[in-house]
């Protein structure tokens, strides 16, 4: 590596780092992909998903709602900056779609953050381009894994698939921000509670999450309604109001798993 690439890496680190002084949930460390670098780093197969067994919740894109809220329920965060969000599981620090074997539940959807991840889009400002970084400390990559990333200084055709689909990722992400700066606008989200049962005993409560309130919802006025219809954040309200039923699936699961 040139003393060139070292300083390039060294600001974009500290970019990024500007960007990301607390790391984004799922990574210990973001750094910038250079071909100089990492021209030996390659990917291992077979991955498992004990790396996301203790992530009680996700974000969650607009773009993923068709399948993600046949199995999740979709919530929004209490605090600011508002995220949307999948809640994978009752207990803090634990995900019920991972096993003791870290394989993810057979026939479930896997959420785009965790699919993407050990790889990260870093945009320090709005008036820069967007830096494919990777979180270097991931077990999935090794000088003897099985995919490699980089050929002869250039990337692979599997890296090229990676970035491309790291970078649908951040332009839904942008919508789906857009989408939630609308329902904060119309101050639609109201605190909302979970509570689990068993007879009249009320044995859980999942709290510290916003919803859509159904009754502002009806009332929105024709002509917001065909604006949020020509941008999908009618179907997006929807199916985030009907994910709710979900919290009933994950009971089950959490009673099965945890007694």
């Amino acid at each position: 590596m040139t003393k060139k690439d070292k300083t390039a890496a060294n600001q974009t680190n500290q970019k990024a780092g500007q960007q990301e002084q607390n790391f984004p949930v799922l990574y210990n460390q973001i750094v910038p992909l250079l071909k100089n670098l990492h021209k030996d780093l390659k990917l291992q197969n077979n991955q498992k998903f004990d790396f996301a067994a203790n992530m009680n919740a996700v974000p969650i894109v607009m773009q993923e709602l068709p399948m993600a809220a046949k199995f999740f329920p979709i919530v929004f965060t209490a605090d600011e900056p508002i995220t949307m969000l999948a809640v994978l599981g009752i207990r803090k620090e634990q995900n019920l779609f991972v096993d003791e074997n870290g394989d993810w539940q057979a026939n479930s959807y896997v959420p785009t953050y965790i699919r993407r991840y050990p790889f990260f889009i870093a945009k320090p400002d709005e008036n820069s381009e967007p830096i494919i970084c990777i979180d270097d400390t991931s077990p999935f990559f090794s000088p003897d894994g099985d995919v490699a990333l980089f050929k002869d200084g250039t990337p692979t055709d599997e890296l090229n698939r990676i970035m491309d689909f790291a970078r649908n990722y951040e332009q839904q992400l942008k919508w789906t921000n857009e989408f939630v700066q609308a329902l904060s606008e119309k101050d639609m989200l109201e605190n909302q509670r979970a509570s689990f049962k068993e007879g009249e005993d009320v044995k859980a409560n999942v709290d510290g999450f916003k919803a859509i309130s159904r009754p502002k919802f009806d009332d929105l006025d024709g002509e917001t309604l065909k604006e949020w219809l020509g941008k999908n954040w009618l179907d997006a309200s929807i199916l985030h109001q009907a994910s709710g039923s979900n919290f009933d699936s994950l009971w089950r699961m959490d009673r099965k798993r945890n007694g």
